[in-house]
């Protein structure tokens, strides 16, 4: 697979994830998740065909075009999870209570306790 279409088939994907985050469709952001793993695999294959020489010129501005949409998709899901990580906790409380500053009558405040 040549570098231009190993891009453009990563630039369809993240389109399709982009369509997946803004319906919330988690099934569906599994599927395109696991294409764009495999495109972007297919991409980095592209890449070292090129055997050390300079990606296209013309390719440069869309490569850095996907690792900013890549960046943004990023903090998209973890916004997202956030989200999801309130919406669970304000329907079903935690099972235990979690204090900021150790459980009562532990000597060190859990942020200094050691997990291990």
């Amino acid at each position: 697979m040549t570098p231009e279409a190993a891009l453009q088939a990563v630039e369809q994907q993240l389109e399709e994830i982009s369509a997946a985050l803004v319906a919330a469709d988690p099934l569906v952001l599994e599927q395109c998740s696991a294409q764009l793993r495999t495109g972007l695999d297919a991409l980095v294959q592209a890449a070292r065909s090129l055997q050390g020489r300079p990606w296209p010129e013309a390719l440069r501005p869309r490569l850095q075009a996907v690792s900013n949409r890549l960046a943004m998709q990023r903090e998209q899901l973890a916004r997202l999870g956030a989200l999801v990580d309130r919406q669970v906790a304000s329907i079903l409380p935690p099972a235990e209570p979690t204090p900021t500053y150790g459980q009562p009558g532990s000597q060190a405040a859990r942020i200094y306790r050691s997990t291990t």
